[in-house]
């Protein structure tokens, strides 16, 4: 069922037909000075924010993921409530800025739930047209394009992500560095460089290794190329705290909300 705070698409059997343009898309107007012209109804744009929504392949669990409801409380990290700053006015200052966001941090302190944030409120405000893409995700999609009876191709798989004007590629570097791996991870970061589109990524890894990267940093999960494209690309924005989830899984276990990754 079609959720009530989500605009529904026309053509929707749920949905409720517009009273004013009938789900057509238009309404009469009348000028000052008398003639009647044709103009797209209030509706139209709800629709095509709906259609843009369900497009970018945001999850389930990140439809809930906004910048307001981004709390941050006076035990936490300074940085988070930094971060959410930053997001803000990306947001604002968009579509006039240089540069992508590199969220980066341990598992749980919102990275995820900032850069859904985001995209949701540049498709909504803007009508950007976005892509989330979950990275270990979307190489087993290329993989699996690979397979003989497949019914998809590579480039299908590949087109959304290069060609979204805003791409999340979510939890960057998870995936074991193969070859084919950084190859495919350079191909899509230079690709969106050359055609100057942004992207907002995320990653559990940082520049020097941490007990909680697992002493791993980016450069050994995605290759140095590819780390010297990220410096070009992005702003850093570096997030730290405990695991939220996990607070809120000993504090509350009947309450599965969380920040996000």
């Amino acid at each position: 069922m079609t959720s009530s705070t989500e605009p529904r698409a026309h053509g929707d059997p749920d949905a409720a037909v517009c009273p004013e343009c009938g789900d057509t898309g238009w309404v009469h107007s009348t000028a000052d000075d008398g003639a009647t012209t044709v103009v797209r109804c209030p509706c139209y744009r709800a629709t095509q924010i709906a259609r843009l929504l369900e497009g970018a392949g945001i999850p389930p669990r990140y439809h809930h993921a906004r910048l307001d409801n981004f709390a941050v409380t006076s035990h936490m990290d300074r940085s988070l409530d930094e971060a959410r700053v930053v997001a803000q006015n990306f947001v604002e200052a968009f579509p006039q800025v240089p540069y992508g966001l590199l969220f980066v941090g341990p598992a749980g302190v919102g990275k995820t739930h900032l850069a859904a944030g985001i995209l949701r409120e540049l498709i909504e405000q803007r009508g950007v047209v976005g892509r989330f893409a979950d990275y270990r995700d979307l190489l087993r999609a290329i993989q699996d394009s690979y397979n003989p009876v497949s019914q998809t191709s590579e480039l299908q798989i590949l087109r959304p992500v290069l060609d979204a004007e805003v791409l999340l590629l979510d939890e960057l570097g998870t995936r074991r560095p193969s070859n084919w791996v950084l190859d495919t991870v350079t191909h899509i970061l230079n690709d969106r460089y050359s055609t100057q589109k942004l992207t907002l990524i995320t990653t559990n890894f940082p520049d020097e290794a941490e007990s909680w990267s697992g002493d791993q940093t980016i450069t050994d999960r995605v290759g140095a190329y590819a780390r010297s494209r990220l410096y070009e690309m992005f702003r850093i924005v570096t997030m730290n705290g405990d695991d939220f989830r996990r607070q809120k899984s000993a504090s509350h276990p009947s309450d599965r909300y969380s920040l996000g990754s």
